[in-house]
């Protein structure tokens, strides 16, 4: 029983009705329950006006648009006919508010610009604030912050709290769109703390939704996913809020997530629509078609956008409308209307949008229209366009987004008028934007998303640098432009025990799965697709830290580290595929072909390679390793080509690759097998590693076998007779034990099965024995092991994104400070892999480097599979 109900009047009078009526936030359930008891009993015209008001603001409480108009509907009837005029515009009041959330505003203001002269004290107080709501919902932020800043002085003098923090709420969202995001925090704060103390929680935990909304404005992602999940777990529900789940969707969508943000949208819209909330279903068409622009799909973006234009138009919101227009313009440039009017329209498109405030939307659409301009050869068009686009940076300081698009502008100015100089300083700042910006984001996906607003800066930088035709300003630049959080040193991991909590049971449901048949086994896997959903979701809440950046190196300094071995680093542009490399000091820039054709001749090579390990007929063994052997010489001759002369006498060769080039088998090019080859994702990451791994490190070495493998346990234990250390197989192998074992270890070996998940990499695993130990688990260590051998199929593999950046199982733990990774990017037989690893650690207890002890390793076994990742050398 709620407090309200605790104390309600006995006896159903006026006052007593009045009193609910004041009250219904409190206990919607038991005002609606006098308000249906006073309909079916009582006479009295007063008291059923009373009545049918209360029953309006539940459902208005609830969200029930159509019901709470209905609702005033009868009320307002029922009160002229009994001529009680001051009870008539009390309604009125009430009937404006709901004609404001079905998105009628001419009819909203009829209501209440009726019921004004018949209106006094604090219900004209709340006349006012209802103005200034309207006009907020109009988008006339500045007139509605004059009226809700009017009322709110009379309101709170009339002790109408609810009414005060409703003006708070208007005025903060007034702010919100003004980008006034500082004061917009501030109202919106005082609104939730003033329903709070006035017993409103649900009001107060939309008030903490709508500052996520600030956050997500702000380009603050992490903390706007924070706040609308404590907005949830506070008392907010979707079913009768359904606009929580379309902002929580654009930040989804913001930070890459397109189908689970998707999916929310069309929840979000069908319940909208059921419900009879117009204003916010307008929203929500417009957030979709922001969805589908992001997931490369301009048609069904154009329909969306053009949905909502309408929409808003016909509730006379200019400034939303004028978001709309410019997102189905974007959506139109990149379905390919391009003529000169097409160019026009879009660049006023982009000017009605930043008038109204949306800086970041107007940039995006100047730059697209930039883009299309300059390859029509409208070099005039395009340089007027970037001019607008550069404007934005100012707009809104500390914005990332922000930044680097205005950069991003202003390089591309100076590409156009041939300043090298500035070009590459706007790219400079740019990068240093988002990778300032990025630093802090602890989330791992989040962070991703965040470091990919650097690519195109990256590409400007790449491209200017080709045309110099200098190995050195290339080699520079495509370095910087490989963005990542690999190149900080972890300090502090991500921190939630609800994300361990869900990962520890998605890992008993995914064991409890196995043996399971028909109806069981359908059950089973429909609960480990919710429970993914649920660790994805977490993960994007946890808190965390990252240590300094490895920073800007010198080339010089890179030549000296990398010694007598060879470095090659690969990029693509434009479809070509081209490197830089370093032999003896001497840098050199190639063009090595089709980036296509060398990804397929890639591909082809795994393949090849997998097939042979998992077929049983020697025959057909032998035909793919036949084939395996031509598809390695031709990969060979377009990757290593320039420089196979070079690596005579035994160098060493560190690669540095690109995009899907990040999964090639080194060792099965001939010209690699048995030479000590390390994959780096970056330069930066390789120095990182190089410096960590000279440091001191007292960490015991850790075995674990996983079930399943007929000789992984053999394995674990005959390194653990020679190497010492800590041992786990058989049940004390379980996730939690591993996890605390390898955390800040000298070395860890794992024996197991792997499992890459293309689709999300953060769930792609190593079966332990309580069931698969995930990529978000290894994110949750504090530190970690020096050395990671993971002797399990595929588990070097990542899913590469923006900005050349990697997500897996390898990616994570040198993310979170390992140094060197040696994982597999092809199915390797179980059998062939222990004599590997046998070998391997002998070698490495000899003080051999872990790239070199590899290729000693795989070339006395005939094995071609594994990678050494990250640093390589000698700790």
């Amino acid at each position: 029983m709620s407090a309200g109900t605790a104390v309600a009047p006995a006896r159903i009078s006026e006052s007593s009705v009045l009193w609910w009526r004041d009250r219904v936030g409190a206990d919607p359930a038991g005002a609606l329950r006098v308000a249906e008891e006073v309909l079916a009993t009582a006479g009295d015209p007063q008291l059923r006006v009373l009545a049918r008001h209360v029953a309006c603001l539940v459902a208005v409480e609830q969200g029930r648009s159509s019901d709470a108009r209905q609702h005033a509907r009868l009320a307002l009837a029922a009160a002229l006919r009994a001529r009680l005029w001051d009870r008539a515009a009390q309604v009125r009041l009430t009937y404006a508010w709901t004609e404001l959330d079905r998105g009628d505003p001419d009819a909203a203001w009829q209501h209440l610009l009726t019921a004004e002269p018949h209106l006094s004290g604090g219900d004209l107080a709340r006349a006012t604030c209802l103005r200034g709501l309207l006009r907020c919902q109009e988008d006339r932020y500045d007139e509605a912050v004059r009226d809700l800043s009017a009322a709110l002085p009379r309101l709170t003098g009339h002790n109408d709290h609810q009414w005060a923090a409703n003006a708070l709420v208007g005025r903060g969202l007034a702010h919100l769109y003004r980008n006034r995001l500082d004061e917009a925090e501030s109202d919106l704060a005082a609104a939730e703390r003033t329903f709070r103390t006035h017993g409103r929680v649900n009001r107060a935990a939309l008030c903490r939704h709508n500052r996520g909304c600030v956050a997500l404005r702000a380009g603050d992602l992490p903390r706007a996913l924070q706040l609308f999940d404590q907005a949830r777990v506070r008392g907010v529900d979707p079913d009768q809020c359904p606009e929580v789940l379309v902002d929580r969707a654009e930040a989804l969508a913001g930070a890459g997530m397109h189908e689970p943000a998707r999916a929310e949208l069309l929840r979000a819209a069908d319940r909208l629509e059921r419900l009879g909330r117009a204003v916010r279903l307008a929203e929500t068409r417009l957030a979709l078609a922001g969805c589908a622009l992001r997931a490369g799909e301009p048609l069904e973006a154009i329909n969306a956008a053009q949905q909502a234009a309408r929409l808003f138009r016909s509730q006379r919101r200019p400034a939303w409308t004028a978001l709309a227009v410019a997102t189905r313009w974007q959506a139109r440039l990149r379905a390919g209307e391009a003529t000169r009017r097409d160019l026009a329209s879009a660049r006023r498109a982009g000017s009605a949008c930043a008038a109204h405030g949306w800086s970041t939307a107007a940039a995006e659409l100047w730059l697209t229209a930039a883009r299309v301009a300059a390859g029509r050869g409208h070099r005039t068009t395009a340089r007027h366009l970037l001019e607008l686009a550069a404007t934005v940076r100012g707009a809104a300081p500390g914005d990332a987004r922000q930044l680097a698009l205005g950069r991003l502008a202003e390089a591309l100015l100076a590409e156009d008028a041939g300043d090298a100089v500035r070009l590459f300083d706007s790219c400079r700042e740019g990068l240093r934007a988002v990778e300032t910006h990025a630093a802090g984001i602890a989330a791992l996906e989040l962070r991703i998303e965040a470091f990919g607003l650097a690519e195109e800066l990256g590409a400007t930088a790449v491209r200017a640098a080709l045309r110099t035709g200098d190995p050195r300003t290339a080699l520079r630049w495509t370095e910087r432009g490989r963005v990542s959080a690999l190149h900080r040193r972890a300090l502090r991991p991500p921190s939630d025990p609800e994300l361990r909590t869900a990962l520890v049971r998605l890992r008993s449901a995914v064991a409890g799965m196995w043996g399971a048949k028909d109806a069981r086994l359908r059950h089973a896997m429909s609960e480990i697709s919710t429970l993914e959903r649920h660790v994805r979701d977490r993960a994007l809440l946890v808190e965390g830290g990252a240590g300094e950046s490895a920073g800007a190196f010198g080339i010089d300094e890179v030549v000296a580290a990398i010694g007598d071995a060879v470095l090659l680093t690969l990029f693509a542009h434009d479809g070509e595929l081209h490197a830089v490399s370093v032999v003896d000091g001497r840098i050199q820039l190639h063009s090595l072909g089709s980036e296509d054709g060398a990804v397929a001749e890639a591909q082809r090579l795994r393949h090849a390679l997998g097939r042979a390990a998992e077929s049983g007929d020697e025959r057909q063994h032998a035909a793919f390793l036949s084939s395996a052997q031509v598809t390695a010489d031709a990969l060979q001759q377009r990757l290593l080509g320039p420089l196979v002369d070079s690596l005579s006498g035994g160098r060493s060769l560190l690669v540095v690759p690109t995009g899907r080039l990040h999964a090639v088998p080194w060792s099965a090019l001939p010209a690699c097998r048995g030479r000590s080859v390390t994959v780096a994702p970056s330069l930066r990451c390789w120095m990182r590693g190089r410096a960590d791994g000279r440091s001191e490190s007292d960490g015991e070495s850790v075995w674990v076998a996983g079930p399943g493998l007929e000789h992984a346990e053999r394995e674990v234990r005959a390194l653990h007779r020679a190497g010492g250390g800590r041992l786990l197989t058989g049940a004390d192998a379980g996730a939690e034990q591993v996890l605390s074992a390898v955390d800040g270890a000298g070395a860890a070996h794992i024996a197991a099965h792997g499992w890459f998940r293309a689709d999300q990499p953060l769930l792609s695993c190593l079966d332990l024995a309580d069931g698969p130990l995930y990529g978000y688990d290894l994110d949750r260590l504090r530190s970690g092991p020096r050395t990671v051998v993971l002797s399990a199929c595929e588990a070097g593999r990542s899913v590469v994104g923006r900005a050349d950046q990697l997500t897996g199982l390898a990616a994570t733990l040198l993310g979170r400070g390992t140094v060197t990774v040696i994982a597999s990017v092809v199915p390797i037989p179980d059998e062939r892999t222990a004599h590997v690893m046998v070998a391997l650690h002998d070698s490495l207890r000899r003080g051999v480097a872990p790239a070199e002890a590899l290729a000693s390793a795989q070339a006395r076994h005939g094995e071609t599979g594994f990678l050494c990742l990250g640093y390589g050398g000698r700790s």
